[in-house]
């Protein structure tokens, strides 16, 4: 699905493969249950996500121990259900990177992962969320009506249920503007410093999923708001660089070693736009910012002059 968030935008997004739905199974009632939303952060399953949505069912090692699943959209627009293996929780923000893996056949199916942004947003900034919430969501009071794009209904099956359970989820664009950018702490356990706050409606299956400016890039993560209100809140880019994969995860064999999406992004395993460059190579880096530069004109794109570089010990 090709669109453009605001009618002043300058090229067409195609997003859904991008966004995933998590559900969580009740195997006492047969029933899948949206729990949350995440954007895949690499090609190898890494979804992002807010802890919070899957705390209840990450045990203290980071294992998964309950019956969670992300959902995966393919260009046929055809699902693929993937499993959690194992989570890494942020120091202090409410995030998670967790590995996923697909359910046979389609253990080598790649992920579409979502460029990412460290920009500064500034008030006033336009931005959209392009997520995933119930099929019976009812949507009111909104300042600026959001869009809902696509509907999904099917039967999962599995061998941990007795029959086969309805799911259904619906995808929606919602939209609205940066109200406020609080750089001191506002509540030391849900919004640790700093945190930005949009008028863009997030309701219960929003948490987890992502922010995005006006070229689709993600500029934050949804962490909470007032239901369906115009006060939502947000942990900005900055934070998931901390969040750590597991080299197993990564299809590397020193699988005794992490690496933190810092540390991806620099290896460009991880996509940030503009990229992000390696203080200790400094050719390499300019020829980097360069090939992006050469892209941005090429789609017609002002190329961002933000220039961030890494130093990866």
């Amino acid at each position: 699905m090709l669109y453009k968030p605001y009618g002043g935008a300058r090229k067409e997004l195609d997003l859904l493969g991008a966004i995933a739905p998590v559900f969580r199974i009740d195997l006492r009632t047969n029933q899948a249950r949206l729990i949350g939303t995440g954007f895949w952060a690499t090609a190898f399953g890494h979804l992002v996500t807010a802890w919070h949505v899957v705390e209840d069912n990450i045990g203290s090692d980071g294992v998964d121990k309950g019956p969670i699943f992300a959902i995966q959209t393919l260009p046929d627009m055809s699902i693929v259900v993937r499993s959690f293996v194992k989570s890494d929780k942020h120091p202090v923000f409410d995030l998670t990177l967790s590995e996923t893996v697909a359910a046979p056949p389609h253990g080598a199916l790649p992920t579409s992962p979502l460029p990412m942004s460290l920009d500064e947003l500034s008030v006033g900034e336009p931005v959209f969320s392009f997520a995933v919430l119930s099929d019976d969501q009812v949507f009111d009071n909104e300042q600026l009506p959001g869009l809902s794009a696509y509907r999904f209904s099917g039967v999962l099956q599995s061998e941990l249920m007795r029959a086969g359970t309805p799911l259904r989820f619906a995808i929606r664009l919602s939209f609205g503007r940066v109200t406020a950018i609080f750089e001191k702490i506002r509540d030391s356990v849900m919004l640790p410093f700093p945190c930005i706050q949009t008028d863009v409606p997030i309701y219960g299956g929003n948490s987890g999923g992502p922010l995005l400016d006006l070229r689709g890039r993600v500029c934050a993560v949804h962490c909470t708001s007032y239901e369906g209100s115009d006060i939502a809140f947000h942990v900005p880019v900055q934070g998931v660089l901390r969040l750590r994969a597991r080299a197993q995860s990564l299809g590397l064999a020193d699988s005794a070693r992490s690496y933190s999406i810092l540390e991806l992004a620099v290896a460009q395993t991880v996509a940030i736009e503009p990229p992000m460059l390696d203080a200790d190579n400094l050719m390499r880096s300019a020829l980097r910012w360069l090939w992006y530069a050469a892209k941005c004109l090429a789609r017609r794109e002002r190329p961002s002059m933000n220039v961030h570089f890494a130093k990866v010990e």
